[in-house]
């Protein structure tokens, strides 16, 4: 290669170096005043939204009146079968115990005897009674031997009567040996085991306590001060730490007019009424983050809070005019968790820079 084409080769890549310093130059200076012309902060855009202002407050999943039943044994006697146990779902009239039926069994079985000789009794009575009719109508007996033949037949049909009545007693008191739901629900607790002996007497032995999941309501704690807002019908929303990211919804039933105090701090039971408890999620117990929505405006514009300054009694803002900031005082309305409604101040799409 010669010193010519050398020399020439140099040239060429110099000139590209120099080129590519000058592009990357002109960039730079261009970008560095793209960026200086953005604004330092970031900001939002005024625009209308829907707002449901809320009331926040804990509540606790409760059993309604009813959806709880402990039940019992109405005799006494050794527990000879227990059907079920927790956790158990039962459907109303399903056996869920049976008590040693042979004692109930003895008795009825005697009261059944003494009915049959009591209706005996009474089946000769009334031929008795009929024959000394007859000869009394003869006028071979008195009327005091008559008489006699009418109370001896009342006194069997006395009998028969009190025979009936032990036996229908014994027979009830047969049929308690069987233990039945009264409800559909779930075996929340079982307190008496099979084996062990219950003692019927003013306060039935509890057998199982049963809970019908179908029936559950919410109780909301709502503070004094916020009691006042709240009305029958409202909408309630309220998750459980459960189940995150599920909601469900509901709407108040009624508010105890007895507050309860704990530490000074002064609550209302508002009762909820659930809507949308699907697939038994729910249990008693549970302790629940309650939104109660106590107006709903639509179609409002709006701000987000970290927008809005505090100065004294005021609110303000910061809005960029052009590329130069402008602080407003702006009115406020009803509010939500995240965003104020903006009554004055500010109009649509206005760029207000948010505080860092």
């Amino acid at each position: 290669m010669t010193r010519k084409h050398i020399t020439m080769k140099i040239l060429i890549s110099a000139s590209i170096l120099t080129t590519v310093l000058l592009a990357g130059f002109f960039h730079g200076f261009f970008e560095g005043n793209e960026q200086k012309e953005k604004p330092d902060k970031p900001f939002v855009i005024v625009q209308k939204r829907d707002l449901n202002q809320m009331i926040i407050a804990t509540g606790i999943i409760k059993p309604k009146v009813g959806a709880e039943v402990k039940v019992g044994a109405q005799v006494s006697g050794v527990v000879k079968d227990l059907y079920v146990r927790i956790g158990t779902k039962v459907k109303k009239n399903e056996r869920l115990a049976q008590i040693d039926p042979e004692l109930y069994i003895s008795q009825k079985n005697k009261m059944f005897a003494l009915k049959q000789i009591a209706g005996t009794e009474v089946k000769y009575a009334a031929l008795e009674l009929d024959r000394q009719k007859s000869l009394y109508n003869n006028h071979s007996i008195s009327q005091q031997q008559y008489e006699l033949a009418s109370q001896r037949y009342e006194l069997a049909r006395a009998k028969l009567e009190q025979a009936e009545a032990e036996y229908n007693y014994a027979e009830l008191q047969l049929s308690y040996t069987k233990i039945y739901s009264p409800i559909n629900g779930v075996v929340a607790s079982i307190t008496t085991q099979k084996g062990e002996t219950v003692a019927a007497g003013f306060l039935s032995p509890t057998f199982v306590t049963i809970i019908d999941l179908d029936q559950l309501e919410l109780w909301a704690y709502v503070d004094e001060t916020d009691i006042g807002r709240i009305q029958q019908g409202q909408e309630v929303s309220f998750s459980v730490d459960t189940y995150p990211g599920v909601s469900f919804n509901g709407s108040v039933e009624t508010v105890y007019p007895k507050p309860e105090i704990q530490n000074s701090v002064v609550n209302y039971v508002t009762v909820i009424r659930i809507t949308n408890s699907t697939e038994h999620l729910l249990r008693p117990e549970m302790t629940a983050n309650v939104q109660l929505s106590i107006q709903t405006k639509r179609n409002v514009l709006t701000l987000p809070k970290d927008a809005v300054q505090m100065d004294q009694d005021k609110k303000t803002v910061t809005v960029l005019n052009g590329d130069q900031p402008e602080q407003r005082i702006v009115t406020t309305g009803i509010s939500d968790k995240k965003y104020y409604e903006i009554l004055s101040g500010v109009a649509e799409k206005e760029k207000v820079i948010l505080n860092q």
